[in-house]
Protein backbone atom coordinates (compact mmCIF):
# COMPACT_ATOMS: atom_id res chain seq x y z
CA UNK A 1 0.00 0.00 0.00
CA UNK A 2 1.41 3.41 -0.93
CA UNK A 3 1.52 6.38 1.43
CA UNK A 4 -1.49 8.16 -0.15
CA UNK A 5 -3.59 5.02 0.30
CA UNK A 6 -2.42 4.61 3.91
CA UNK A 7 -3.32 8.22 4.77
CA UNK A 8 -6.71 7.79 3.08
CA UNK A 9 -7.39 4.59 5.05
CA UNK A 10 -6.53 6.32 8.35
CA UNK A 11 -8.79 9.29 7.54
CA UNK A 12 -11.63 6.94 6.54
CA UNK A 13 -11.35 5.10 9.85
CA UNK A 14 -10.63 7.98 12.25
CA UNK A 15 -11.89 11.10 10.43
CA UNK A 16 -15.24 12.77 10.08
CA UNK A 17 -17.22 13.81 7.02
CA UNK A 18 -16.60 17.38 5.83
CA UNK A 19 -17.53 19.38 2.74
CA UNK A 20 -15.09 21.62 0.86
CA UNK A 21 -16.60 24.58 -1.02
CA UNK A 22 -15.06 26.88 -3.61
CA UNK A 23 -16.63 29.97 -5.10
CA UNK A 24 -17.00 29.60 -8.86
CA UNK A 25 -17.15 25.79 -8.78
CA UNK A 26 -20.47 24.17 -9.59
CA UNK A 27 -19.99 21.40 -7.03
CA UNK A 28 -18.68 20.74 -3.55
CA UNK A 29 -16.33 17.96 -2.43
CA UNK A 30 -17.39 15.64 0.36
CA UNK A 31 -14.35 14.21 2.08
CA UNK A 32 -13.03 12.74 5.30
CA UNK A 33 -10.84 14.85 7.54
CA UNK A 34 -9.38 14.86 11.02
CA UNK A 35 -9.95 17.87 13.25
CA UNK A 36 -7.14 18.69 15.68
CA UNK A 37 -7.67 20.59 18.95
CA UNK A 38 -7.33 24.34 18.64
CA UNK A 39 -7.91 27.58 20.44
CA UNK A 40 -10.51 30.28 20.81
CA UNK A 41 -9.32 33.56 19.29
CA UNK A 42 -10.63 36.94 20.46
CA UNK A 43 -11.88 38.88 17.44
CA UNK A 44 -12.83 42.08 19.24
CA UNK A 45 -15.33 43.18 21.83
CA UNK A 46 -16.97 40.15 23.38
CA UNK A 47 -16.75 38.10 20.16
CA UNK A 48 -14.55 35.05 19.82
CA UNK A 49 -14.12 32.30 17.24
CA UNK A 50 -12.59 28.86 17.17
CA UNK A 51 -9.34 28.29 15.29
CA UNK A 52 -8.10 24.78 14.72
CA UNK A 53 -6.28 22.60 12.21
CA UNK A 54 -7.84 19.99 9.96
CA UNK A 55 -5.98 17.32 8.02
CA UNK A 56 -7.52 16.15 4.74
CA UNK A 57 -6.27 13.65 2.19
CA UNK A 58 -5.77 14.05 -1.52
CA UNK A 59 -7.94 11.17 -2.81
CA UNK A 60 -11.31 12.98 -2.89
CA UNK A 61 -9.69 16.13 -4.30
CA UNK A 62 -8.00 14.17 -7.10
CA UNK A 63 -11.30 12.49 -8.02
CA UNK A 64 -13.24 15.77 -8.06
CA UNK A 65 -14.26 17.72 -11.18
CA UNK A 66 -12.52 20.85 -9.83
CA UNK A 67 -9.87 22.34 -12.11
CA UNK A 68 -7.42 22.90 -9.25
CA UNK A 69 -7.01 19.76 -7.15
CA UNK A 70 -5.61 21.50 -4.05
CA UNK A 71 -7.43 23.51 -1.36
CA UNK A 72 -6.76 27.26 -1.29
CA UNK A 73 -7.21 29.99 1.31
CA UNK A 74 -10.34 31.33 -0.36
CA UNK A 75 -12.15 27.97 0.01
CA UNK A 76 -14.38 27.18 2.96
CA UNK A 77 -15.08 23.91 4.73
CA UNK A 78 -18.26 22.73 6.41
CA UNK A 79 -17.69 20.74 9.60
CA UNK A 80 -20.61 19.61 11.78
CA UNK A 81 -22.97 21.74 9.69
CA UNK A 82 -20.97 24.92 10.30
CA UNK A 83 -19.15 26.73 7.49
CA UNK A 84 -15.63 27.76 8.41
CA UNK A 85 -13.05 29.90 6.62
CA UNK A 86 -9.72 28.44 5.56
CA UNK A 87 -6.94 30.75 6.78
CA UNK A 88 -3.93 28.72 5.64
CA UNK A 89 -3.13 25.60 3.61
CA UNK A 90 0.00 23.54 4.10
CA UNK A 91 0.73 20.56 1.82
CA UNK A 92 2.41 17.65 3.59
CA UNK A 93 4.15 14.89 1.71
CA UNK A 94 7.05 12.61 1.13
CA UNK A 95 9.54 12.49 -1.75
CA UNK A 96 7.79 15.35 -3.54
CA UNK A 97 4.34 13.71 -3.43
CA UNK A 98 1.61 15.51 -1.46
CA UNK A 99 -0.24 12.96 0.66
CA UNK A 100 -2.39 15.29 2.75
CA UNK A 101 -3.14 18.94 3.47
CA UNK A 102 -3.17 20.64 6.83
CA UNK A 103 -5.69 23.48 6.93
CA UNK A 104 -5.92 26.23 9.52
CA UNK A 105 -9.64 27.02 9.82
CA UNK A 106 -11.65 29.57 11.79
CA UNK A 107 -15.29 30.14 12.53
Amino acid sequence: MNLVAEVNAILQEHGETMTLKREGEGSTITLRGKRLPGTVADIGGSAAQQEFRVKIGTTELAASPWASKAPVRTDSIIIDGRERSILDVRPLGDAGIVVLYELLVAG
